[in-house]
């Protein structure tokens, strides 16, 4: 960072203001941002490219052209809908309670103020230079551009013109929310009922190319999933999945719970092991389908209208949005699922004709083979494959210990992943 800086002020000269010292600072900070497919400017066309820039500045402010202030915010909003790295600059207004007044709007103004200023703001401001970082890094520039975006990040910068950037980025937002819906809504008038499919990956790709449309039904959906999670956690809907698509998730329960109980740990989270069967091992694959299968059933036999409309929205999130908390909220119903297998027992599937009395019997070989044998006759090969993998990588060795501590384990497994 210190060479990088070093070298844009040396590009740019000498003779620059603290805050211009700032700006170039946060670029040396950001030509830290390397990566075997990325092009990073070099400090010397930075260090030249900001000289313009500040040049071009200066004539403007000189000029009290306010017309050249207005051009050099539409080209960045347009740098902003065209760079990649820079669609997920954007304010979230739909969570300020005037979002939809105008821009001149004083108590949205002040609200954007609070919102800077709290954690979300810092958490905002530091995304906001991390992905002009990632655009510089991975996105292509002309000159001009590129003079464009530094004149952007050193209004962001720098608190005196901070507002110009502000007012930019929520004005791209609003015409970008503004463009998805009616995208949105095109997409639902063309394809109705006829092709699910096909409208999915129309209505996918809307929300690809507009991040903060996504971000906003995200944020609009919470409450919805929060009524279907709580009625998950306290038992009034249970969510019932097929053994294959969580049997991995029940070895590494096992695998974990039996080694607490012989080091007498204190309980841990279960978290990283399921994470990692259900993620780095690939049990999401069987996994996710199933549960957003079994959410559709529920939707679908509820009276309650209230639940329903919950569901469905918690559908339309984990299928269509893209959302750090589609992670969590899977993990929790893969936790729910494994547990209802573990805790449930005896587990009865008549149509295997297989019976799981105890939990030893998760890790007989020969109910496994019984069980495996039956997908097979449904030909869903890749099914018993799975079933078959799972066993013989992680079932095998879990069973190992599993009958010294059957009626511990149960008890310790309601505990734990209720928790």
């Amino acid at each position: 960072m210190e060479d990088a800086t070093r070298r844009i002020s040396q590009a740019v000269g000498g003779g620059f203001t603290p805050e211009g010292h700032e700006v170039i600072e946060t670029l040396g900070f950001l030509c830290g941002l390397q990566s075997d497919d990325g092009h990073m400017p070099s400090p010397e066309t930075l260090g030249s490219v900001l000289n313009d820039a500040w040049e071009a500045e200066e004539l403007i402010r000189g000029s009290l052209d306010e017309g050249a202030v207005s051009t050099l915010s539409l080209a960045f909003q347009v740098l902003l809908g065209e760079k990649q790295q820079l669609r997920v600059v954007r304010i979230p207004v739909w969570q300020f309670a005037s979002g939809s007044a105008d821009d001149e709007d004083e108590d949205l103004w002040d609200l954007i103020d609070q919102y800077l200023t709290g954690d979300e703001g810092l958490e905002f401001i530091e995304e906001t230079v991390n992905s002009i970082g990632l655009s510089l890094l991975y996105d292509d520039y002309t000159d001009e551009e590129l003079k464009t975006l530094l004149i952007a990040l050193g209004w962001f910068v720098i608190d005196d013109t901070r507002d110009l950037f502000l007012y930019t980025v929520l004005h791209k937002t609003r015409s970008d929310l503004a463009a998805a819906e009616e995208k949105m809504d095109e997409i639902m008038k063309e394809q109705g009922n006829d092709d699910q499919g096909e409208m999915y990956q129309e209505l996918r790709s809307v929300m690809r190319q507009y991040p903060a449309y996504d971000q906003m039904l995200a944020d609009n959906l919470s409450d919805d999933i929060g009524l279907v999670m709580s009625a998950v956690a306290e038992g009034e809907l249970k969510i019932e999945v097929p053994l294959y698509s969580v049997l991995g998730g029940i070895y590494a329960v096992f695998s974990k719970l039996t080694e607490i109980l012989k080091n007498l740990h204190s309980r841990p989270s279960l978290s990283p092991p399921l994470e990692e069967t259900l993620f780095a091992d690939g049990e999401y694959h069987y996994f996710f389908p199933q549960v957003i299968e079994a959410l559709q059933r529920a939707m679908m036999e509820t009276e309650d209208e209230q639940y329903r409309d919950a569901l469905d929205g918690l559908l339309f999130f984990l299928v269509l949005l893209s959302d750090t908390r589609q992670i969590k909220v899977i993990k929790l119903l893969y936790i729910n699922c494994v547990r209802s297998y573990v805790s449930d027992l005896p587990v009865d599937l008549p149509e295997a004709n297989v019976e799981f009395v105890a939990v030893s019997d998760y890790c007989d070989r020969g109910l496994i083979e019984r069980y495996a044998s039956h997908l097979e006759s449904l030909e869903m090969l890749e099914e018993a494959t799975h079933v078959r993998d799972v066993f013989n990588t992680m079932g095998e060795k879990a069973g190992q210990d599993v009958g010294v501590f059957t009626d511990e384990l149960i008890e310790l497994a309601k505990s734990v992943m209720a928790e």
